[in-house]
């Protein structure tokens, strides 16, 4: 198990030492950033025409809140970019090592197929889960300037962090099957892209057909915990991704050792 936390660490370093990284951790603070601001701008906004309607006629039981108006669709957004992120820190996982030739020693590690697959997983989600430090950042700047309840954003940043276990489970598997890390970013960002849509076919009165898809959708499971809801099957769903796509990754990884 130590082969595994050391293969790991490599792997987490490699993208503290490599500009793809950084512009990563840039790209994300700054998106991030500005969904956090255009918010609070059209939180203030609210705020203002409720104190301006409230002149003019009776005033509503309450104002605007900072659940509804900022917090939730903070999460959701960020879910949303989550998707855009994650293929750029998984396509260097297998395919680069396959483009560089190298794929051969790392296979020849002391290692079980199974305990490289998830070293390489697991040093690519402390990275992802590194970001969210950007997101805890953002919710105490929140605290500061609103009065948030705390059980939503434990709950957003909990579902952030399964959803991200989901997501690099399955650009891990990809990466496996790519012959670099051009077409692998393209093809886990085309699978993700493809799975969030799906939870568009959801509408009032629709199959059971149209349910299922849009359950197969991160975004869709990932709504209750935006909007502050620990929902115990939707983190099954995460977990399930995860493992499932973990163990097609060490298919994959069994059939490129197979082949030689």
């Amino acid at each position: 198990m130590g082969n595994v936390w050391t293969l790991a660490a490599r792997e987490f370093r490699a993208f503290l030492r490599s500009p793809l990284g950084y512009s990563l951790l840039a790209v994300y603070a700054l998106v991030s950033g500005l969904i956090l601001m255009t918010l609070l701008f059209l939180f203030r906004e609210q705020i203002l025409l409720s104190a301006q309607q409230a002149h003019l006629v009776r005033p509503a039981a309450s104002g605007p809140s900072v659940q509804l108006s900022v917090v939730m669709p903070y999460f959701l957004n960020v879910a949303s970019l989550l998707l855009f992120i994650i293929p750029f820190l998984t396509m260097r996982s297998f395919a680069e090592e396959k483009r560089q030739r190298s794929l051969e020693v790392l296979i020849s590690y002391p290692l079980r197929t199974s305990e490289l697959v998830f070293a390489k997983y697991l040093g690519v989600l402390a990275f992802a889960l590194l970001l969210f430090a950007i997101n805890g950042l953002h919710l105490v700047l929140l605290a500061v300037v609103s009065n948030p309840a705390a059980p939503p954003l434990f709950a957003g940043l909990g579902g952030l962090a399964l959803m991200a276990m989901g997501l690099t489970a399955i650009g891990v598997f990809i990466s496996t099957l790519a012959g670099g890390q051009v077409e692998a970013a393209v093809l886990t960002l085309g699978v993700l892209l493809l799975l969030a849509m799906l939870g568009g076919l959801l509408k009032p009165g629709g199959s059971w057909v149209q349910e299922v898809l849009a359950n197969l959708s991160p975004l869709y499971q990932y709504q209750d915990f935006g909007r502050g809801l620990l929902a115990w099957p939707r983190v099954g769903f995460h977990l399930a991704v995860a493992a499932g796509f973990l163990a097609l990754a060490i298919r994959g990884l069994d059939l490129i050792k197979w082949r030689g």
